[in-house]
């Protein structure tokens, strides 16, 4: 494993952690027991992952599993706890800044942006391409959809859908996303798809109408999310 790795002398990883290679992996990391690594990561110093859950339950347990993909940017003192009944996945090349935190059993999607000290609940779900500016809180249990852009300090105790600009205390959607779907591949001809699709929502987000445009996939997977916590919450 070191061999393909460059790994800190401080590092702290544990024997039975499964990683790939090509990882940094800095100063004082901690890599927990129960953790399967990618490739191609990159772990700046202080960054702990795996380590128990925070529920009052899960203190004094064994820590539980966390997934990570390839090719993520993890900067100092991020933590990233284990999972409690599930583990806690990391798709692939994800960036989380500095200070930021993802809690027990949640799911961060692939190409997702979390600037410093953005906080995840545990059990939430970030989706694809999602982006989390400076500070940004959210709720356990909460669904971000794909493609969405969630503004400096707001605290998300609501889900908030695909492709929109939302922020606020409490977080709400304002408009869409125009450059975070361009710089998604979304050609500008096709951006009016999207302001359609937010104009006959008229504020109203509980069940999303489909969207005239490929990209409805993301919509049918942000209502199945939204269903699979709902089904948590009533079994917990």
């Amino acid at each position: 494993m070191k061999n393909k790795n460059q790994i800190h002398p401080s590092a702290i990883v544990h024997e039975s952690a499964i990683i790939g290679e090509n990882n940094y992996i800095g100063p004082y990391c901690l890599i927990g027991p129960n953790v399967t690594i990618g490739s191609g990561n990159r772990f700046e110093a202080y960054v702990s992952i795996g380590t128990p859950g925070e529920h009052r339950d899960y203190f004094r347990a064994e820590p539980g599993m966390v997934s990570i993909g390839d090719n993520n940017i993890v900067r100092e003192f991020v933590t990233i706890n284990g999972g409690t009944t599930t583990a806690t996945t990391l798709g692939s090349d994800i960036v989380i800044l500095r200070g930021s935190h993802v809690g027990h059993d949640a799911e961060i999607c692939s190409k997702t942006t979390m600037s410093c000290n953005v906080l995840i609940g545990g059990h939430s779900i970030i989706s694809m391409g999602a982006n989390l500016g400076l500070g940004a809180v959210v709720h356990q249990h909460r669904v971000i959809g794909a493609f969405s852009m969630v503004g400096m300090n707001s605290a998300v105790t609501k889900n908030v859908p695909p492709f929109v600009i939302a922020f606020g205390s409490p977080c709400n959607p304002q408009k869409i996303n125009r450059v975070g779907l361009l710089r998604n591949g979304i050609q500008e001809d096709d951006l009016v798809y999207f302001e359609r699709w937010y104009f006959k929502l008229q504020g109203l987000y509980d069940n999303l109408i489909p969207l005239e445009h490929s990209y409805t996939t993301h919509i049918e997977e942000y209502e199945k999310k939204k269903n699979h916590l709902l089904e948590i919450l009533r079994h917990s």
